[in-house]
């Protein structure tokens, strides 16, 4: 019996395969994954990855511990309508919809990054602010002499609303759910995962300064 979560596009196409380039982002998604499962960054079975390739999305399967990924574990999407290509006996995470929400709206994103850093987690919310240091760089930006908003909303279960409503910011490629976790993406995994970091060690910076 085909479980209820699994949306057929069609049954009369050959499940797809990853391009070559889409295979080699998602080996190094996944050798990315091990490292910040690591890090304790996606502990248990949390965080999520994708890959875009061409007109679908590979994406990272929900119920498994993300620091044992394989390349071979993700699982074929449509991006426009975030629906699994085929059948099969796993289930695409349950935050498809909103990676495939920032391949709709970002055409130079390759690579999507969901974790659970803990310092960004606690301390990210509305209207906050970091400036005046040398990692802001890694957000692209020329110099340290500036402020930025860190884009912020409140967590919430309908991933599905959320994707067909979330406004992303486009310049930083970041995006925190309060009390959740960030999201980043870039032109490949390396790139998603530089944004993250970055923000985690700001974050850190901030909590220290802050009980000092």
């Amino acid at each position: 019996m085909v479980q209820p979560w699994i949306t057929i596009r069609s049954s009369r196409h050959a499940l797809p395969v990853p391009s070559p380039l889409a295979k080699q982002d998602l080996r190094r998604t996944t050798q990315l994954a091990t490292q910040s499962a690591d890090r304790s960054w996606h502990p248990a079975t949390g965080g999520n990855f994708s890959v875009w390739d061409q007109d679908l999305c590979w994406v990272s399967p929900s119920g498994k511990h993300k620091g044992l990924l394989k390349w071979i574990d993700f699982l074929p999407v449509d991006f426009q309508s975030a629906e699994l290509i085929q059948p099969c006996y796993a289930k695409p995470s349950d935050e498809t919809a909103l990676h495939c929400a920032v391949y709709r709206a970002d055409p130079s994103a390759r690579a999507v990054m969901h974790v659970h850093p803990p310092h960004a987690t606690a301390l990210v919310g509305k209207d906050f602010v970091l400036s005046n240091n040398e990692m802001l760089k890694a957000f692209g930006y020329k110099t340290h002499d500036l402020e930025i908003t860190i884009p912020c909303i409140p967590n919430t279960q309908d991933m599905e609303g959320l994707g067909r409503t979330v406004a992303l910011d486009l310049d930083l490629q970041l995006l925190v759910l309060e009390g959740h976790g960030v999201y980043a993406w870039g032109r490949n995994p390396d790139e998603a995962m530089f944004r993250i970091e970055a923000l985690e060690f700001l974050c850190q910076l901030r909590g220290l300064n802050e009980r000092s």
